[in-house]
């Protein structure tokens, strides 16, 4: 077996993934809480899978201002180590939809993982 780097061994980091992004979080919205949710959180996930991180504002963010969290989180989380291969989603809700995920599936805090 090579160190070739496939869809799923990039998976294989996805708590790793979540810690940075968690980091991220924190410098760039600090009173943001970080949860994972979708096939990571559930353990199911597969090769062509994603990581669902929740980035869980006090206030329902518009487009333009999740844009702009979006691109500072990654951009903050690219310094920190996060590889640009990493398969991460980053969905920006406010707390009233936090609801909304957990109703959909298991949601665990970044922190628990």
């Amino acid at each position: 077996m090579t160190g070739k780097l496939t869809p799923l061994r990039a998976l294989m980091g996805w708590r790793k993934y979540v810690r940075v992004i968690s980091k991220a979080v924190g410098k760039v919205v600090p009173e943001a809480k970080v949860y994972v949710a979708g096939g990571a959180a559930e353990g199911r996930l597969t090769v062509k899978s994603d990581i669902d991180v929740l980035v869980v504002l006090p206030h329902e963010p518009d487009f333009a201002e999740a844009v702009e969290l979006h691109i500072k989180i990654l951009e903050e989380a690219e310094e920190i180590g996060l590889p640009l291969y990493a398969p991460v989603e980053l969905h920006m809700i406010g707390e009233e939809r936090l609801e909304e995920y957990v109703r959909r599936g298991k949601v665990i805090p970044a922190d628990e993982i």
